[in-house]
This record gives C-alpha cells, structure tokens and sequence, in this order.
C-alpha cells in the first residue's frame, strides 16, 4: 500500500513539472530607463514589472525575459520566431503584432532639439521643424504626426541604436533634434552626464522643443505565432498587469529609477 502510495505521489509530482510552461518575452535590450543591458544583466520599469509578473503567474508560467536588440525582436514577431516582446507601441505599420497587452505605461513622445536650432523653442510641428534632421531610435514607432511629416518630406529622419547614440549625435551636431519619451531621455543624459568619457555633456542643456504624442507602451504577441497556450497566456498576464497597475506598481518603480539619476 505505501509503495503505491509513494508511486502515486511521483506522478502527481511529475505531472506538475510537466504542467508548468516557460514562456519566452522578448525585451529591448537599449531602452533605458524601461528596458536596457547594463554590465550583462537586463535592467528596466518594464523589466522588473514584468519580472513581478512572472511570479504571479507561476506555477502555470515559468516567464524568462530575454535582450534583443529591438529591430531584430520585431522581425522575430513579424515571422513567427518569437511570441512576445516590449514594449512596443500600437502601430497601423505593424500588422503582426496582435494582440497588444493592457497597457504597460503610457509615455510621453517629445521632441528635443539643439538650443543652436532655430526650432529649439516650443513651436509649431510640424512646419517650424523643416529642413532640420531628426534622430530616433532603430524600429521606433514614429506616430502620425512624424509619419506624415517625413511622407511630405518636410524633414529626414535618421535612425541609430539606442538613447546615448542619438544624445551623442544631438550634442555634437550630428541631428538637429532627438524623438522620444521623455523620461527615456532624460534619464540617458542624466547617466551619460555621470559618465567620465563624456565630459563633453558637462554643461550642455537639453532643450524640449516640442510634445508629440502619448503613446501607450505594450506587450506585443505575434500574429504568426500560434502555440497552443498562446490565448491563455495573454489572458493570464493581462489579468496580472491590471492587478499590478491597481496597485500603483508601475508608478513606484518609476520613482526608484528616477532617484537613481538624480543628484
């Protein structure tokens, strides 16, 4: 009788080893200060939301937040490869990307620009911001506005990796202005001032020039991605991250990130 009821107890157990799911999201790995690489280990808001996440999804869901740089993670999404990523923006240029989670955070786009510009004071956009060239970051979801700026051809856009690369181009000239949310580059020249090998920002003034847009920032799932746990999962997450956004999670973290960089 106990043989039995130990063999019993084995396959419970192993039926819930095998009961449990890991899934794989994918994350900007140069998006500070939501999702970003510093010293080999993933960092971020986003991250360590995602990360509470997780554990409230366990032991259904063994969550694992992996880096990618940002354009390739979005063609992951566009074949298939992947499942998931943040934290993308709800874009129409962007059909394989269904669904879209609840809401992360919504960010602010805003445009900063060289004092030297003549576009430097809050104007009109996009008229007073022709002939300039404007940087963003790689596979950054430009919006309407942009988009039907650089349609008209009423400036270019120019696209480099990540946050310190376009605040090293405005500051030295390379760009006219730098697109993006807010606190992301504040926060980047906030890091690169603290950073010996830019003695250079010492001194240089970030200019805001111009609010572009609110844009809500997701979990983004394949549409071409078809795993049989896939609707469930969305559900599942969905369900934790408005618990967590209840509970004002998102707001704390962005706090604690925010104290790190100011003096």
């Amino acid at each position: 009788m106990k043989s039995l009821l130990f063999l019993l107890a084995g396959v419970s157990v192993l039926g819930h080893a095998l009961a449990v799911q890991k899934v794989v999201i994918e994350a900007d790995n140069d998006y500070a200060p939501y999702s970003y690489v510093e010293d080999g280990e993933l960092k971020g808001i986003y991250v360590d939301l995602l990360k509470l996440a997780g554990k409230k999804l366990a032991p259904a869901y063994e969550v694992e937040l992996e880096a990618i740089p940002w354009k390739r993670g979005l063609k992951n999404l566009e074949t298939g490869r992947s499942m998931a990523l943040f934290p993308p923006y709800r874009s129409k240029e962007r059909p394989y990307i269904d669904p879209y989670s609840t809401p992360l955070y919504r960010e602010t786009v805003v445009l900063f620009c060289n004092e030297s510009n003549p576009g430097h004071a809050p104007r009109r956009f996009p008229e007073d911001f022709a002939g300039l060239t404007i940087g963003v970051n790689l596979g950054f979801a430009l919006g309407d506005k942009m988009t039907d700026a650089v349609k008209a051809r009423t400036f270019t856009v120019t696209e480099s990796k990540g946050n310190e690369d376009n605040l090293w181009k405005l500051q030295a000239g390379q760009i006219d202005c730098y697109a993006n949310d807010r606190l992301a580059v504040q926060y980047s020249f906030s890091k690169l001032q603290d950073k010996v090998k830019f003695r250079q920002f010492k001194g240089y003034r970030l200019s805001e020039s111009a609010e572009l847009s609110s844009e809500d920032a997701f979990i983004g799932y394949s549409a071409a991605n078809t795993l049989s746990y896939k609707a469930d999962f969305v559900k599942q997450m969905d369900a934790v991250l408005l618990e967590l956004k209840k509970a004002g999670t998102i707001n704390r973290l962005i706090v604690d990130y925010v104290r790190s960089v100011t003096p």
